[in-house]
């Protein structure tokens, strides 16, 4: 049987974590992952016994969750302002982990920041497609955020090294800003053309 696409965007996502968080020396970051990974497994298994736990995958389809909450320690390691409180940077990180966790966190608050949204409005209007094709999104098809996240990195690492000739680990304001904005964007039009799916399927 042929794993499906998806699954092997969660070994390349998976792995592409492990290995930069190991060479960047961020044990506490990926430690902190998997204890998420395993916790989540264990509560779980207990409110959906036979569907969720250690030996499923399921639990595998969410590590941008564990990955983005772990997070914590590498901003609290690294992140700083610069003194005019124009540029956020990450202190002895190299450009690539410092993207990684940015984007993450970003991609994460637009999640939280979208289900919010359609929360507030359920179940009026069309909300009962969108909380499915959200779901869909985040944590049934992941390949889809990935891609997402990965163009976003790839943007800020164009826009600071190319034209602004500065490290990829700098941030400013605006570009954390125009990020949310690209995230959001983003993750809209993932969720419009899943409901498009759900309306001619």
């Amino acid at each position: 049987m042929i794993p499906s696409l998806d699954l092997w965007f969660l070994a390349v996502y998976i792995t592409v974590f492990l290995v930069a968080s190991y060479r960047s020396g961020e044990f506490q970051w990926l430690w902190g992952s998997v204890l998420l990974w395993v916790g989540f497994s264990a509560a779980g298994l207990r409110l959906l016994p036979g569907l969720w736990g250690l030996t499923h995958i399921a639990p595998l389809y969410i590590p941008h969750f564990y990955i983005a909450l772990a997070a914590l320690f590498f901003f609290v390691n690294h992140w700083r302002r610069s003194p005019d409180k124009k540029i956020w940077y990450a202190v002895e990180a190299d450009s690539f982990i410092s993207l990684f966790a940015v984007s993450s966190i970003l991609m994460s608050v637009v999640s939280f920041f979208l289900l919010l949204i359609i929360y507030s409005r359920f179940p009026s209007g069309i909300t009962p497609y969108v909380l499915p094709a959200f779901v869909q999104m985040y944590a049934l098809e992941p390949g889809g955020w990935f891609v997402m996240q990965g163009v976003v990195m790839a943007i800020f690492y164009l826009h600071r090294t190319m034209i602004l000739k500065e490290p990829a680990n700098y941030f400013s304001s605006r570009q954390l800003q125009l990020g949310f904005l690209l995230a959001l964007i983003f993750q809209t039009a993932y969720i419009v053309w899943i409901l498009l799916g759900f309306r001619y399927s």
